[in-house]
C-alpha cells in the first residue's frame, strides 16, 4: 500500500524537489495551521492570485463507493510559464480537504531513446519536460492516516478514447505523505497539443472514492485521553471513561454547533481485541457521544506499564445540523449553515399538503461569476420523543436536496414537499405539530443536515461544458 503501481521511479526525487522548492512550500504551508473557530460568517472567495487550477465542477454518484468527481479547468500558465507553481484552492472531499498540485521535471533522453538523429556522431541527449500531478491531503495530524482511490484524467479536446491518467487504490496519506501522485505524467508538449485549448487551458478530472480517516494511538495512564483529531472542521477525542471500561467520543470545538457523527472504535491489548462495529450519534462541544462499553480488561490494559491500551477511531462522516421552529403560519424562521450564510424556511399552506419554502439570504454574498453548490436534507420531528432521535423524525421526500445558487438580488427559494397533510396539521394532538412559544396555530420542527458545498468557477453554461457532452456523445 505504500508504493503503488503507477509510480513511476522518479516520483520521490521529483516530489523531493517539489516539496522542497518555493512554490511547494506555498503549497502545503496551510497543511501546518492549525483549525482556528469559524468567523461569524465564511466570506466566500472567489478564485484568484497564485490559483490555475480552477474547481469548475463537482458530482457525488452516490454510488456504493461514495464518488465524488472533480473538474478542473487549468489555465495556460501551467505550461507558458515555469516560474509559477500551479495549484488548486482546497476542497473538500469525505471531510477532508485536499487540493491539487502541478510539478513539472526534465528528463534527459538517451542515444537508445533518440534513435533516428540525424547526427550520429554527436551526443544524443535532448531535454523533455514532463508535467507531474498530485493529490495533496491539507491534514497531517500524528497518528492520522487517510485512505482514498483517486483516479486523474486529461480529458482530451478531440476524443474520449485519447484521455490520459492513472489511478490508484487505497493510497495512503499521512504526515509524512501529504501527497500522492505522478511526477512524469505527460510531455509539457503533448499537453498543449493534444488537451490544450486555443486559450492554453485544459481540464483534468479527478475521480474519487472509498475515502477513509483512521486514528490510531495508545492509551496508559495517566494519559486518559487521545490527542485532538481534526475532521469536518471539528476537532476530536477519544477518552477513557472514569471506571476505565468504556471509551467515548468527545468533540472538543465547534461551540454550540450540533452535528451528527458517523464513527467507529476499536481496542486491543495484548491478545484481547473489541470492536464497536458503526455508532452514531448528535452532539456538541459539551455533549460527549455515549459511551462504549468494553469490559474490565480495558481498565488494567491502560493502567500497564507496558505497551498499553492500543486504540483506533475510524470518523466516517460528521454533518452539521441545524433544528428550525417553522410556524404553520406567521413570518419565516432563520437558520445557518456550515459556513454561518443565512437561511430562511416558511411554511406554505396553500395546498392539500404542507409545504416549506427553502430561501438563501444570503445568496448576495456568492462571488460574481462563480456557483454556490449546497447540498442537504430535512427531517419532520414528531413531539412525543428525543429530538435527536431518527426513529422520532420523518424525512421529507426527495431527500437529499441540492441547488446551484449564482449572486442574485435575491433567491426565489426552493420548495421542499412533507408528508403532513394539511388535514393532519389542523387536527387536534398532531404528533408533528409543536405548542408554539406564543401559542398561536402551533410550529413544525424542521431538521436540516448540511451536506456538500462547493464553491464553482463559472456561473452560466460555458465552452468548457462542450468537452465533456462531446465525450458524453462520443461514448454511446
Amino acid at each position: 500500500m505504500e508504493l503503488l503501481p503507477f509510480y513511476d521511479e522518479s516520483f520521490v526525487d521529483n516530489f523531493s524537489r517539489f516539496e522542497n522548492s518555493k512554490s511547494s512550500r506555498r503549497v502545503f504551508r496551510s497543511s501546518r495551521r492549525g483549525s482556528p473557530e469559524a468567523p461569524a460568517r465564511t466570506e466566500l472567495r472567489a478564485w484568484g492570485g497564485g490559483r490555475m487550477a480552477l474547481l469548475y465542477r463537482a458530482t457525488r454518484l452516490r454510488d456504493r463507493a461514495d464518488t465524488h468527481v472533480f473538474v478542473f479547468v487549468v489555465t495556460r500558465s501551467a505550461t507558458r510559464d515555469p516560474d509559477r507553481d500551479v495549484t488548486s484552492k482546497d476542497f473538500c472531499c469525505a471531510h477532508q480537504r485536499w487540493a491539487v498540485a502541478f510539478s513539472r521535471h526534465d528528463d534527459a533522453l538517451g542515444e537508445s531513446e533518440t534513435r533516428g538523429n540525424r547526427f550520429p556522431m554527436s551526443p544524443a541527449i535532448t531535454i523533455a519536460v514532463r508535467a507531474g500531478v498530485y493529490l495533496v491531503w491539507r491534514g497531517g495530524g500524528e497518528g492520522v492516516r487517510v485512505y482514498a482511490d483517486f483516479a486523474f484524467t486529461l480529458l482530451s479536446r478531440d476524443h474520449f478514447s485519447a484521455n490520459e491518467g492513472f489511478s490508484g487504490e487505497q493510497v495512503r496519506f499521512s504526515a509524512g505523505r501529504l501527497a500522492q501522485g505522478r511526477g512524469r505524467c505527460v510531455p509539457l508538449r503533448e499537453l498543449s497539443t493534444r488537451f490544450a485549448d486555443s486559450r492554453g487551458e485544459f481540464q483534468l478530472e479527478l475521480a474519487m472514492s472509498r475515502v477513509r480517516t483512521l486514528y490510531s494511538c495508545e492509551l496508559r495512564a495517566p494519559r486518559l485521553e487521545s490527542a485532538p483529531v481534526a475532521f469536518a472542521g471539528y476537532d476530536w477525542a477519544v477518552a477513557l471513561s472514569a471506571n476505565g471500561e468504556a471509551l467515548r467520543l468527545v468533540r472538543l470545538s465547534g461551540g454550540s454547533a450540533r452535528c451528527r457523527a458517523r464513527y467507529a472504535l476499536a481496542a486491543a491489548a495484548g491478545d484481547r481485541r473489541a470492536h464497536s462495529g458503526p455508532l452514531e450519534h448528535v452532539c456538541d462541544a459539551e455533549d460527549s457521544a455515549p459511551a462504549w462499553t468494553v469490559g474490565r480488561w480495558l481498565a488494567s490494559a491502560a493502567a500497564a506499564r507496558g505497551s498499553g491500551l492500543r486504540l483506533t477511531l475510524e470518523l466516517v462522516w460528521a454533518r452539521a445540523l441545524a433544528e428550525v421552529r417553522v410556524p404553520l403560519a406567521g413570518s419565516a424562521a432563520a437558520c445557518y449553515d456550515r459556513d454561518r450564510q443565512a437561511w430562511a424556511l416558511r411554511c406554505d399552506t396553500h395546498s392539500d399538503s404542507v409545504r416549506l419554502h427553502m430561501l438563501y439570504r444570503d445568496v448576495h454574498h456568492v462571488p460574481r461569476n462563480h456557483l454556490r453548490y449546497v447540498s442537504w436534507s430535512a427531517w419532520l420531528v414528531s413531539d412525543t420523543g428525543n429530538t435527536d432521535s431518527t426513529e422520532d423524525a420523518v424525512p421529507l421526500p426527495g431527500a437529499p436536496f441540492s441547488h446551484y445558487y449564482a449572486q442574485e438580488n435575491a433567491d426565489e427559494g426552493l420548495m421542499m414537499e412533507t408528508p403532513l397533510s394539511m388535514r393532519e396539521a389542523s387536527a387536534p394532538g398532531c404528533r408533528f405539530v409543536h405548542t408554539g412559544a406564543t401559542g398561536g396555530s402551533g410550529e413544525l420542527l424542521v431538521r436540516l443536515e448540511w451536506s456538500e458545498c462547493y464553491l464553482l468557477f463559472q456561473a452560466t453554461y460555458h465552452i468548457y461544458d462542450d468537452l465533456c457532452r462531446r465525450h458524453g456523445h462520443q461514448m454511446r
